[in-house]
């Protein structure tokens, strides 16, 4: 069904780079898999110049019927599933930052018909549920995690820090954690993320700042927005889905703090299928590797 799916979107577009991205895979890996799908019908499928990219006469006949292939596969798991299954249950931290909002978005590409559930409770409250057996995989970061759960890294960003349009620090170009001293810090309540508070006054302390704290704790990036608009707070945050014009976002520099989104399992032992395609889709095959 991948090498169809593969396929289908390069005989769509006649474009391997735009195919590729709309996969969500390299084009080196859309190619190889065009190729070894070739290799297997032992006809060529696309002919391919440095300028286009066309469908030979195989590709023509062949592209209805894969079209209708993925079309009953899709049907086929889709009544399997409707079927008494347990959603996968995912807590993504907030779809509003740009990581979870891109791996969201791939799962969905990648296994369309699994039906997913989506809270976002935090840390502290979703190393409970992957222990009690109502979460599957947690993302955040990962310093909480006890040695009973299973954490893999999944990638590092660098911190920034929002505010609205008219504070004073707006208008540089990056912001040093120095001149966080003194400054309102706008952060979660300690019992949705405290391993996200503890880090941002870790990195504070370790470059000398002594930030204040805003009184009301948020959580969420709409949250966060409105109180960004009406107050001098500053929020430390990584990259957000879709940023609102009037908040700027600076990166925090002298020392430039890095964020680790790892997700967190129960043991590997305990993986649902579901869980595994998951997994397979960030591109974790195997939490231990």
């Amino acid at each position: 069904m991948r090498q169809l799916r593969f396929f289908v979107a390069v005989a769509e577009e006649l474009n391997f780079s735009v195919a590729a991205r709309r996969l969500f895979v390299s084009q080196q890996a859309l190619s190889r898999v065009i190729q070894q799908l070739e290799r297997e019908l032992g006809v060529t499928l696309f002919e391919r110049t440095t300028r286009s990219v066309r469908l030979t006469a195989a590709g023509e006949a062949m592209q209805p019927w894969a079209r209708r292939a993925i079309a009953a596969a899709e049907e086929a798991v889709g009544a399997a599933r409707r079927v008494g299954v347990r959603p996968l249950r995912l807590d993504l931290a907030s779809t509003g930052l740009l990581t979870p909002a891109r791996i969201l978005r791939r799962w969905r590409l990648d296994q369309p018909d699994v039906p997913t559930e989506l809270v976002e409770d935090g840390v502290p409250r979703g190393l409970d549920a992957l222990r009690e057996g109502r979460l599957d995989a947690l993302l955040g970061l990962a310093t909480h995690c006890p040695a009973d759960l299973e954490a893999q890294l999944v990638c590092r960003e660098p911190v920034l820090v929002g505010m609205g349009r008219h504070h004073e620090l707006a208008g540089l170009d990056a912001v040093p954690v120095s001149r966080l001293t003194g400054v309102d810090l706008l952060l979660p309540s300690d019992a949705a993320a405290v391993e996200w508070v503890e880090f941002v006054l870790l990195f504070c302390a370790q470059a000398g700042a002594r930030p204040g704290r805003w009184p009301a704790a948020t959580h969420g990036s709409a949250a966060a927005a409105e109180v960004l608009r009406r107050t001098d707070c500053l929020t430390p945050t990584v990259a957000w889905a879709d940023p609102p014009e009037d908040l700027v976002f600076r990166p925090l520099v002298e020392p430039a703090p890095v964020h680790a989104w790892s997700l967190m399992t129960a043991p590997e032992d305990d993986w649902s299928p579901e869980l595994r395609a998951f997994l397979a889709s960030v591109g974790i095959d195997n939490l231990g590797v």
